[in-house]
């Protein structure tokens, strides 16, 4: 049986949550450690991490912020889609 392509929004969630896991995992944060700096309990990140529809902006920010995202990162984030080499070079070129 044929696999389904992920919907558009099943995308942008992946994209958010593959950020925040990677540079979670990389600056080694906890989930208890981000929920306080978020002040939201530990079950409320995990359940937002989980899906990032329920992010809100101040709280994106401030996980941009200790996480130390890049700015193809957080541009991922916002439009919900990979940035790509050449839209870089471009914007660089600008």
């Amino acid at each position: 049986m044929a696999r389904l392509k992920p919907s558009i929004y099943e995308e942008r969630r992946r994209i958010t949550r593959a950020c925040i896991t990677a540079n979670q995992e990389r600056y080694g944060y906890t989930d208890e450690q981000l929920a306080k700096l978020l002040c939201i309990s530990i079950q409320t990140f995990r359940k937002r991490k989980k899906d990032p529809d329920y992010f809100t902006l101040v709280e994106l920010q401030s996980l941009g912020r200790a996480l130390k995202f890049t700015p193809i990162q957080a541009a991922s984030i916002v439009l919900g889609r990979d940035i790509t080499a050449k839209e870089v070079k471009d914007f660089i070129l600008m």
